[in-house]
C-alpha cells in the first residue's frame, strides 16, 4: 500500500536537491544525514544529497565551492575566528537566497539572518517544517 503524500510536491527535473549539513558531532552526522537524506527524498519525491561537515570553515568553504539549497547548522559554533552568526552572514553573502536553517538543542538562533530555527529533531516528523524551503523551488534562479 502506497503512503500518502502528505505535501505537495514540486517538480524539480532530473537535478539533484542538495543540502549541507554541519555539526560538530560525529555520532550527531550518523544519525542525522541518513534520515535527513531518506526523510526529504521520500518528502519532496526527488533524490536528495545530503553533505555534511563538521566545522564552521569545512562548511564554509563547502558552501563557496558548491551550490546548496538549503544549509543546516546543527551546531552553534563559538570559534573565535567563524562563530554561528560569522558563518551565516558569509554564506548569506555569498548568495542571499540560499536558506540557512538553525537546529539548536536549546533553540536558539545565532542570528536574525537564520531563515529558520528548530529543535534539535528527535523524530522523523520533526523535520517536517524543512520541506516548507523547497515550495516554489526554481533551481535556474539559483547562482551557478
Amino acid at each position: 500500500m502506497e503512503k500518502p503524500q502528505l505535501n505537495t510536491i514540486v517538480e524539480f527535473g532530473s537535478q539533484k536537491i542538495k543540502v549541507l549539513f554541519s555539526h560538530e558531532n560525529r555520532r550527531v552526522h550518523a544519525t542525522m544525514v541518513p534520515v535527513l537524506k531518506e526523510f526529504l527524498s521520500h518528502e519532496l519525491g526527488q533524490e536528495v544529497e545530503v553533505v555534511s561537515r563538521f566545522t564552521a570553515w569545512e562548511t564554509f568553504y563547502t558552501a563557496t565551492d558548491n551550490v546548496f539549497d538549503l544549509v543546516i547548522l546543527a551546531e552553534n559554533y563559538a570559534a573565535r575566528d567563524l562563530t554561528s552568526q560569522d558563518l551565516i552572514k558569509k554564506i548569506k553573502k555569498i548568495d542571499q537566497s540560499i536558506p540557512v536553517v538553525q537546529f539548536s538543542s536549546k533553540n536558539e538562533c545565532a542570528t536574525e539572518q537564520t531563515d529558520g530555527c528548530y529543535p534539535l529533531p528527535k523524530s522523523r516528523q520533526e523535520l517536517r517544517p524543512l520541506t516548507h524551503f523547497f515550495r516554489n523551488f526554481n533551481r535556474n534562479q539559483k547562482r551557478s
